[in-house]
């Protein structure tokens, strides 16, 4: 069995730990639909660069949703790696050591 596998199992018996686990699961959740998000922008901007609109948009205003699309994504980022800041800190213990 991998073993992050078996620590979530460990985790899932926890209820605190299944509670947080319910948080993180759904904030990843959030972030992976989101990134759906920039990479449909990022299609309509390349397509209405190259002919002039895309889903009735122009590029101008894709690239002013990309610009606040981004914005949001830098804090959802920012939040995705302070829940994770332990796993983070272990991994760069590894990759340091």
């Amino acid at each position: 069995m991998d073993p992050m596998a078996k620590a979530f199992e460990e985790a899932k018996k926890n209820p605190k730990m299944r509670k947080r686990l319910k948080v993180k699961a759904a904030f990843s959740m959030l972030l992976f639909i989101m990134f759906l998000g920039v990479i449909f922008i990022t299609i309509g901007t390349v397509m209405a660069t190259k002919t002039g609109s895309f889903l009735g948009l122009n590029r101008l205003q894709f690239m002013e949703l990309r610009s606040k699309y981004g914005i949001i994504m830098m804090f959802l980022i920012l939040i995705h790696l302070t829940m994770n800041r332990n796993i983070m800190k272990k991994e760069l213990e590894i990759l340091f050591e």
